[in-house]
């Protein structure tokens, strides 16, 4: 058999009862970069990621930087939190949340509320398709400080203005079916929005509870299942501030190591959960095996 063309496939849905609740994690896309160092420490030496890489037997410079999405089905609603790049996905290798629900057993149409950690484009990309809404029936949910920056457009980074112009494009035209909240503030009965500032201007995590069943969406406050763990306060190369963002993120691992309670990562392997362990001075993430099987 020849093997040289052959499409590999590989899992894109994963459900699990949760309370009273259905999560679901998708896998919107990946892209595949040849620069570990420096996408995930700009602020460390070559020297120190090869290291790292070397002592968990990953490759090196080579890397897997996955997007992966989440749905909540509530007993009374479908919530889709931060649902990928869509038609605007820059790569062939993403763009796949809509093909996804179906997979996964939902539709476009079946979506009561997205939610939006940040505005970044693996994050608002699919918010519309085709000059219209992606999800006709839902009311969108922004953290207002988010939101604000993006439509006041100051002071943008060179590195961010495709960022802003995707904003105005797929965001702005949205504002009547928008719910502006703020840090702390509760979504629905059990999900609250927690201030994770520093990798956007608004960045938000999400705690989730249900039935006595807690976990936390950490969304971008880590980029990488070792460097950020083992080395928080290394920079991310798309932190919009850096130190604000290393900041966030020890206090954010430190919450979920210290409850004990489980994080799903935007930017986690595949499916994107697991637990914090806390070294130290660091911290460890261990993907989930079973637990939510059985």
């Amino acid at each position: 058999m020849n093997t040289e063309n052959k499409k590999l496939v590989r899992p894109h849905v994963y459900q699990f009862n949760f309370g009273d609740s259905i999560i679901t994690n998708m896998l919107e896309g990946h892209v595949t970069r040849d620069d570990l160092h420096p996408f995930v420490a700009t602020n460390a030496t070559a020297d120190d990621v090869q290291q790292l890489a070397k002592r968990y037997k990953i490759p090196y410079p080579k890397l897997e930087h996955s997007f992966v999405t989440t749905l909540i089905q509530t007993p009374d609603a479908l919530i889709a939190f931060d649902p990928g790049f869509g038609e605007n996905a820059p790569m062939p290798s993403a763009g796949f949340f809509n093909a996804s629900l179906g997979t996964a057993g939902f539709s476009v149409d079946d979506i009561d509320m997205v939610v939006i950690s940040h505005c970044h484009p693996d994050h608002i990309g699919n918010l519309m398709t085709g000059g219209k809404p992606t999800f006709p029936n839902a009311q969108i949910v922004f953290g207002r400080t988010e939101f604000d920056y993006w439509k006041r457009g100051e002071n943008i980074s060179d590195m961010r203005k495709h960022t802003l112009s995707l904003f105005e494009k797929v965001a702005l035209p949205l504002i009547d079916k928008i719910r502006f909240i703020e840090p702390d503030e509760s979504i629905v009965s059990g999900l609250t929005a927690v201030n994770a500032f520093g990798h956007s201007a608004g960045h938000l995590a999400f705690h989730y509870e249900s039935k006595g069943q807690e976990l936390l969406m950490l969304n971008d406050t880590v980029a990488h299942y070792l460097a950020s763990f083992a080395n928080p306060d290394w920079h991310f190369s798309m932190d919009d501030d850096p130190d604000m963002a290393a900041t966030t993120r020890r206090r954010v691992l430190d919450m979920a190591a210290t409850s004990g309670i489980p994080v799903i990562g935007f930017h986690l392997p595949f499916p994107a959960i697991g637990f914090v362990e806390k070294n130290t001075d660091s911290f460890e993430f261990r993907p989930a095996s079973y637990q939510f099987n059985v």
